[in-house]
Parts: structure tokens; sequence; C-alpha cells
């Protein structure tokens, strides 16, 4: 394992790369208000999918930052991975890492062999009035909130909501029609409601599964081993189709 500073525009972006052996990288995507740490769920996650030979990516949004630029940071490191380490990736999104995760892939689909969708929205607007409550509020009145969070206190502004504005993540599940998709949601989430999951898995075409987790919230916290054994499983059945793709000699 190895930790680099990547570079983009103006942000400086941390990054840890755990080694694999096979042509396939792991890219993790955190949430809003999440971290590559994910409270160190995401390491562990890491971890047991080298085993599987991928080599895997986890690094850090600028904190709190527009989806717009999230994407844009996305397609930063996802440059650096096939540079540097593999040159197939697999997405794993959680939140609104997940619809970043989305629209890149609807995107910029060359290359990507597999995308997972972990507790994604569907409609950013409705989870983010659930997400910051009175606070969304407060930017559609055109006022500047300030969250606290692991990060420290910073700032979000109207500007972080009206960017919503520019993305259709339905139309964007909609034209994945050659990268298989894991939707991965519990069936409590307060803040993606489940039915945002369902709506998401319909829209897809293509290879798909939905992993509904009964009674989990946003955050899974309580669910690791049933999360990580899906996620497992669905990595494992990505690369038997790969195998099963490869001319035989």
């Amino acid at each position: 394992m190895k930790s680099i500073m990547l570079i983009h525009a103006n942000a400086q972006l941390p990054v840890v790369i755990h080694e694999g052996t096979s042509n396939q990288v792991l890219i993790i995507c955190h949430g809003f208000r999440g971290s590559k740490e994910g409270g160190g769920r995401a390491v562990a996650l890491a971890e047991e999918v080298v085993k599987l030979g991928l080599s895997v990516v986890r690094f850090d949004f600028t904190p709190l930052g527009p989806l717009t630029q999230q994407i844009d940071e996305l397609a930063a490191v996802a440059a650096f991975a096939r540079r540097e380490i593999a040159s197939r990736l697999v997405l794993l999104g959680r939140s609104m890492g997940g619809s970043a995760a989305l629209t890149y892939a609807a995107a910029q689909p060359e290359g990507i062999s597999g995308l997972c969708l972990w507790a994604a929205p569907s409609n950013l607007e409705e989870t983010f009035r659930l997400a910051l409550q009175e606070n969304y509020q407060r930017l559609l009145a055109g006022k500047t909130v300030h969250v606290t969070d692991s990060y420290g206190r910073s700032s979000l502004t109207p500007a972080f909501i009206q960017d919503f504005a520019d993305y259709d993540l339905l139309q964007a599940a909609r034209s994945l029609k050659g990268i298989p998709v894991l939707v991965l949601h519990g069936t409590q989430d307060e803040t993606v409601p489940f039915a945002q999951a369902e709506t998401l898995y319909q829209q897809l075409v293509g290879r798909k599964e939905l992993v509904a987790v009964p009674g989990g919230d946003h955050q899974l916290h309580a669910f690791y081993r049933e999360t990580t054994a899906a996620i497992l499983k669905w990595i494992k059945s990505l690369q038997s189709s790969i195998l099963e793709k490869r001319p035989k000699r």
C-alpha cells in the first residue's frame, strides 16, 4: 500500500493505492462528507478485493465539492489509474460518490468493467433535502451555510445545489448498456430512500443486480459482512465474465 498526492487543477487529491496482480483496478469514491478511509471499512474492503487480484485506489474528493467538481476529480484519478496501474476500471461509488461514478461511467464507458452503486441517489434534490434539512432551505434562499465534519468547518454555497440541474442520473443509468451494474442499498435508508434505488435499478439496461439489505440504513455500518460479501461476489462474477470473453487459443 502506498500513498501519493495527485495534483489536479487547483486541487490536491490524497490517493492510496493497494497493489494487485491483474489488469483491473477498483476505484472507490466516497460519499458526501465521507473520506477514503470510510471509518476503516473502505480499507478493509480494499484488502479483501486485492486478494481477488485487483488493485484498489482510494482517494479523497475536495471536501464538499459540487458534483461537477467530483466528476472532474474522478476523471483525473481514473486517468492516473489507467496510466500507472491497470487499463480496466471497476468503479464503486457511495452515496454522492455513486452519482459521480454513474455520471462519469455514462460519459466515458470505454475500459470500465463494472459499476457498483452503494446507497447512491437517483434524485439529488430529494436526497439533499433529507441530508441537509433546514440548511437546504437556506441554500434555496441564496444563503451560504456552514457544515462541521471530520474535515473541520466548511461552507456550502447555493451553487452546490444549483449544480444538480446539470445532471440527469436516470438518463445516465439508461445509457450504461455495456457496463454491468450492482445496486447495493439498505431498505431503511433515511437519506437516500430505498425507492430511489429501485427507480435507478429499473432504468438500468443490460446486466444488472439489486442487492437490498433488510433493515440497513444509509451508512450500513452494522451490515459490513453482508455488503462486503455482496461486493466480492459481484467482482468475482465480473472476472468470470472477462475470462469467458477472452478468445480461446
